[in-house]
């Protein structure tokens, strides 16, 4: 599962907040594959600073499980096993149930129209085509996002941030297919009635299922591969 894109996003800040920012983007879309070596010099190249910053940058980088600091090889981008990504999802699935739990009691009305305009976007795209795809991750970002800001919790946002970069092939190959496309866009619906109903336990038992049947997709999708 491979996936070329050339990331240019600035981000103001300091130089590490903005080496993170962009290195984070670029690991994520797929420019950087799995396994391959980040050297501290060519980075400090790439985005006009000294090493200092890439190397704290990079150490953030493995806090947030996208980067392996290896003995003898420095930094690599690292690979995700159906292990690795089950238990990303597992926790995901905890904490983002949490946010649509607590988005429940604080959501507003311009938020649930915007959730909605998410799912009228998303179902309008038919077919596979390259755009159709990016836009549907596009949208489901938006959506989640959404939720996240709706629950009102700076640190539960802080705590999703760090199991939140699913690499862009993993995206492409669960948008690519029909049923699972179909099934997590009904399963935004959802979300959005129970946060529209204001039930606590409603939102959050929909986005727990719809984590964990990503996480049961992607999982078996990479065993057949293996």
């Amino acid at each position: 599962m491979q996936f070329m894109a050339t990331v240019t996003t600035t981000h103001p800040g300091t130089s590490v907040e903005r080496v993170y920012e962009d290195l984070r983007a670029a690991i994520i879309s797929g420019e950087y594959e799995p396994g391959e070596r980040l050297r501290a010099e060519a980075l400090a190249e790439r985005f006009g600073t000294s090493r200092t910053p890439v190397r704290e940058a990079l150490m953030l980088l493995e806090g947030d499980g996208l980067v392996g600091i290896e003995p003898r090889r420095g930094a690599v981008v690292r690979s995700f096993d159906p292990a690795d990504l089950a238990d990303l999802y597992e926790v995901r699935a905890v904490l983002e149930a949490r946010a649509a739990g607590l988005a429940a009691a604080r959501i507003t009305p311009d938020d649930l129209a915007a959730l909605e305009a998410t799912c009228d976007r998303a179902e309008s795209q038919t077919g596979n085509s390259a755009r159709t795809v990016d836009t549907l991750i596009a949208t489901n970002e938006d959506f989640h996002r959404i939720v996240i800001a709706a629950a009102g919790s700076p640190r539960l946002s802080a705590a999703l941030r760090t199991v939140a970069g699913i690499p862009r092939p993993f995206k492409t190959v669960f948008w690519n297919d029909a049923s699972e496309r179909a099934r997590s866009l009904a399963a935004h619906r959802e979300i959005i009635a129970g946060l529209r109903a204001g039930s606590t336990d409603r939102a959050e038992s929909a986005t727990r299922l719809h984590v964990l049947n990503a996480r049961d997709f992607l999982t078996e999708v990479m065993r057949e591969r293996d």
